[in-house]
């Protein structure tokens, strides 16, 4: 199974604090954001002269739209993106996928956003950058209807975006949100588990079968959406999480 989505609008290891201040210092340098900026754009919420109608009338039949994750979708105004630059916003995305560990499937979801005007000096020469990639073992797919594995990303942030979902196996459900920032912070919520994503952006989760479960969050490298499939091929074959995914105590 597999599912790329583009999503212009809202759509159906280790370091030391000093390490992880200056990656955040400098997202800030590169993207020219401030806490000035910030601000006006919390106080653009605020004023109904800066909202975008046109989309607040169009996000409306999202309501009640059904089950895509933790969350119930939350149509709120929102200010037009353009107030933050010309271009600064070009695409919000998730791709999906599924892989085999020996006889087992795991499950992939991703989340990532395209280059824009704000973040394109941290993208460098990349049209793309995958902020969270969750990999669930399961043992049941739904391949006619994909009931059992929904995803959505949002943009009503923006320049902060949120993708959030679920995974369901026959006797546990996986909620996941993540979100990032455009001051360079990002976490991600499993199962009321929290990770910190700067400390590795690729988590893995494996339902036990008594009921709990077991985590391992990867450093993985800098991935797009073009190159998210070959790194995973090639991570599902690593001897340390074979061993996580066929463990005896694993559904």
């Amino acid at each position: 199974m597999k599912n790329i989505v583009v999503i212009l609008c809202l759509i159906i290891v280790g370091c030391s604090n000093v390490d992880k201040t200056s990656k955040i210092e400098s997202n800030i340098d590169k993207t020219g954001w401030n806490n000035l900026k910030r601000e006006q754009h919390l106080n653009n919420r605020n004023d109904s002269t800066t909202w975008d109608n046109e989309m607040l009338d169009n996000d409306k039949q999202l309501i009640g739209f059904g089950e895509l994750g933790p969350f119930e979708l939350g149509v709120f105004p929102v200010p037009k993106y353009e107030l933050l630059g010309k271009e600064s916003f070009k695409g919000l995305g998730n791709k999906n996928e599924d892989f085999k560990v020996g006889d087992k499937t795991v499950v992939m979801n991703s989340f990532f956003v395209e280059k824009n005007e704000i973040n394109k000096e941290r993208l460098g020469d990349k049209d793309n950058e995958v902020f969270f990639q969750l990999l669930v073992l399961t043992d049941t797919l739904d391949t006619e209807n994909y009931n059992l594995n929904k995803s959505i990303a949002i943009s009503r942030n923006h320049p902060d975006y949120v993708g959030q979902g679920f995974v369901k196996t026959k006797s546990n459900t996986i909620d996941y949100v993540a979100f990032d920032t455009v001051e360079g912070e990002s976490y991600a919520i499993i199962n009321t588990r929290l990770f910190n994503l700067n400390f590795g952006k690729t988590i893995l989760i494996a339902p036990q079968k008594d009921g709990t479960f077991r985590s391992l969050q990867v450093k993985s490298p800098e991935l797009t959406s073009k190159t998210i499939e070959a790194y995973t091929k090639e991570l599902v074959n690593e001897n340390k999480v074979k061993i996580f995914f066929t463990d005896k105590n694993n559904i």
